[in-house]
């Protein structure tokens, strides 16, 4: 997550309540979404850029995990490629694992 992104990301969760709003991840590679994921939930963990000792406290999620809620043209026309070339049951464990560590009361979609 570059650090425009991360400022952008940061400027949203000073107006908006860590409630109203989720980062959502398109990573292909699991380890890069782990990062971005425990980025906005616990802050930077390098402690360089934006969100250096921030604690967004944001829920994050990858688009794949989201998908039922995304109209169906849409989805595919952007990530049908993606999904064949991506482990989409890695993405969302590892996703996944990094709410529960971060948001003990988490909930599955």
């Amino acid at each position: 997550m570059d650090q425009e992104n991360q400022a952008q990301i940061q400027a949203l969760s000073q107006k908006y309540s860590n409630e109203e709003i989720i980062a959502v991840l398109g990573s292909a590679d699991p380890e890069m979404a782990v990062i971005a994921a425990e980025t906005v939930a616990g802050g930077n963990l390098m402690f360089i850029d934006p969100f250096a000792e921030a604690q967004l406290g944001l829920k994050a999620y990858h688009i794949v995990e989201l998908k039922e809620f995304i109209d169906h043209q849409v989805y595919l026309r952007h990530m049908e490629m993606i999904e064949m070339i991506i482990d989409i049951s890695k993405i969302i464990y590892e996703v996944s694992t990094v709410r529960k560590q971060f948001f003990t009361s988490e909930v599955s979609v």
